[in-house]
């Protein structure tokens, strides 16, 4: 991966920026790979490279490979052992290319060179210190910043936040409390959302009716429509989740205008984080959660929106 820049870089005769935004840069790490566009048989110039992930790590030095495996990928709650006592294998990748031949006990010699190799290439490239911990890095009470928050409010018609900064609110309840105000007329568009067409969530007003969409890779997609229009000036718009307490994550979301009962459905799966689009307030800027206004652009609200508040319960 880091040879695409400088392959990049180089095909468009652009030279690598010394500084971008004031921050001095970190010297182009890859090899480009431009020199094989007209010359598919030249020799290789990526003649080295580490990997190091969880502690699972490799060094490929010169056509041969060490290898350590410490923990499954799918095994994400635990890690036994030490991963410094953990086996490496070796392999002679040029010869067998399938890496089916552990050379590891034929050849220690050549395995302490590459161990070697990847503890320099480590310290060079800011590897150290390995850290074999896995769920545990996603625990947000192990944050330095101490407990994780419960309340967030927002302010206006313009907030746009990375989604994992934004709430973080399912599979657990939640409420989500808006305080808009609606123009003579009415008043459609989206209140808050976050995630995108695969997977998120959309409070939005429709024909004056507040809907709740919940999106989630097809296979639980739902939109819970209002069954009371938003009157005219200031108005308090609220969504209620009350979880099952399933592994899917399902549960039921209640609407309410003015503290009123508006709607109410089932949500049969939810998920604690939605891909990769921001959180929004007052618009849903990228792809639509919603087939409901999937045509109508960004389908920003047309109301002002003094506060949206969400709070877990």
């Amino acid at each position: 991966m880091i040879d695409v820049v400088p392959t990049i870089l180089e095909a468009a005769h652009i030279a690598a920026p010394q500084e971008v935004n004031g921050i001095t840069q970190k010297p182009i790490e890859g090899v480009s790979m431009a020199y094989s566009f007209d010359a598919a048989a030249a020799p290789d110039r990526r003649t080295n490279q580490y990997f190091e992930m969880f502690t699972n790590r490799a060094i490929y030095d010169h056509g041969w490979t060490a290898v350590s495996r410490f923990g499954l990928p799918w095994d994400t709650n635990s890690r036994t052992g030490n991963f410094e006592e953990s086996p490496w294998e070796l392999y002679h990748v040029e010869e067998d290319f399938s890496q089916a031949n552990d050379l590891a006990a034929e050849n220690p010699a050549k395995l302490k060179q590459l161990q070697a190799k990847f503890i320099r290439e480590a310290k060079k490239y800011n590897v150290l210190p390995l850290d074999p911990r896995f769920a545990e890095r996603l625990d947000p009470t192990l944050r330095v910043g101490g407990e994780p928050a419960t309340h967030w409010t927002y302010y206006g018609n313009n907030v746009w936040l990375p989604e994992p900064v934004g709430p973080q609110l399912f599979p657990r309840g939640h409420t989500i409390t808006a305080q808009v105000d609606i123009p003579q007329g009415g008043a459609d568009g989206v209140i808050a959302c976050a995630g995108g067409f695969s997977a998120g969530w959309s409070l939005f007003v429709q024909d004056g009716k507040p809907n709740f969409r919940y999106t989630v890779f097809e296979v639980g997609d739902v939109t819970i429509p209002g069954t009371v229009k938003l009157p005219e000036g200031e108005v308090t718009l609220k969504t209620e989740f009350i979880p099952d307490g399933v592994p899917e994550g399902a549960g039921t979301v209640k609407l309410y205008v003015n503290d009123q009962p508006a709607g109410e459905g089932k949500l049969t799966r939810t998920l604690f984080r939605h891909g990769l689009e921001p959180f929004e307030v007052g618009r849903d800027s990228i792809t639509a959660i919603a087939p409901e206004y999937q045509n109508q652009g960004k389908f920003e609200f047309t109301g002002q929106i003094e506060q949206v508040a969400f709070a877990l319960k």
